[in-house]
């Protein structure tokens, strides 16, 4: 991983897909605090996860100077990353692209999502389903997380229903409250659900509480990424929780050894797995 280095300017890019998704708002707040931390301010630019943008950003068209670019990719291949024009450090969070030329930060997604669906198991859950979207690439965090799913079941010698795996169109509270309702119409036994993330939970407890089934007795729900809102529902949400402080840590720190490296020094890629921790909260607290 080649770098070059300028004079520094004492200002940062991020990449975002969407702000209005509450993770990725959070998670460029805690980013912003970061970088006040370390005297540096942040400019944030939203990609709407659009492949051209996502290239556009990576090679820094239309960015001012910065010293170093965070990007969250939806879209961005190897290939585009290979091709990368713009000089200067650029570390990557998120598993989308599992094998890069660039340093990644991730979630351990797969481990999240076992110990999620561990968790209902504990509490006696034997039909419990995932909410979550499955995209083409296998890398992809949310592949991850159903992987683990299934991992829990399988060890727990729980037969894997394909009936109780339904996909969302975003990952947005709407669409968890879309699918939610429609499968817990069709499926009278479901008795917990694991969602691939916070927002997509927070539906889910929406539908469930609209069809009348009692949360966490007749279902119980686990989200993953422990944003603001999950402890704030009725019931409030359990949830997997990163380890936020250690990402931004690692993300400056992967910065900072970029720029402070000799001039033209070929780094060593790395690849950071960030842990998450189970918080138990009342929608899985069952009697």
């Amino acid at each position: 991983m080649p770098v070059a280095r300028a004079t520094r300017t004492g200002l940062i890019a991020l990449a975002v897909p969407h702000l209005e998704e509450p993770y990725f708002a959070e998670l460029g707040s805690r980013l912003v605090r970061g970088a006040d931390d370390r005297g540096l301010a942040v400019l944030i630019v939203q990609t709407e996860g659009d492949h051209a943008r996502e290239i556009d950003v990576a090679n820094g068209v239309g960015l001012p100077p910065v010293d170093g670019l965070i990007h969250i990719p939806r879209s961005l291949t190897v290939a585009d990353l290979t091709r990368r024009t713009a000089p200067g450090p650029l570390v990557l969070l998120g598993e989308h692209i599992q094998v890069s030329p660039f340093t990644h930060i991730t979630i351990d997604n797969r481990a999240a999502a076992r110990t999620a669906t561990e968790h209902l198991l504990a509490v006696g859950c034997r039909r419990i389903a995932y909410i979550g979207r499955r995209d083409s690439r296998p890398s992809d965090a949310a592949d991850r997380r159903h992987v683990g799913y299934v991992e829990a079941l399988t060890a727990a010698d729980i037969p894997v229903d394909p009936a109780l795996t339904a996909q969302v169109d975003a990952f947005t509270a709407d669409e968890g409250e879309r699918v939610a309702a429609a499968m817990t119409a069709a499926l009278p036994d479901l008795d917990g659900i694991v969602c691939s993330n916070d927002s997509v939970a927070l539906g889910a407890l929406a539908a469930l509480h609209a069809a009348g089934r009692r949360v966490p007795d007749d279902v119980a729900v686990i989200g993953i990424d422990d944003i603001r809102a999950a402890r704030f529902s009725v019931p409030a949400l359990s949830t997997m929780a990163p380890d936020h402080e250690q990402l931004v840590d690692a993300a400056f720190a992967e910065l900072e050894r970029q720029l402070t490296s000799p001039p033209g020094a070929d780094l060593p890629v790395r690849h950071v797995t960030i842990p998450a921790a189970l918080v138990r909260r009342a929608s899985t607290a069952r009697r």
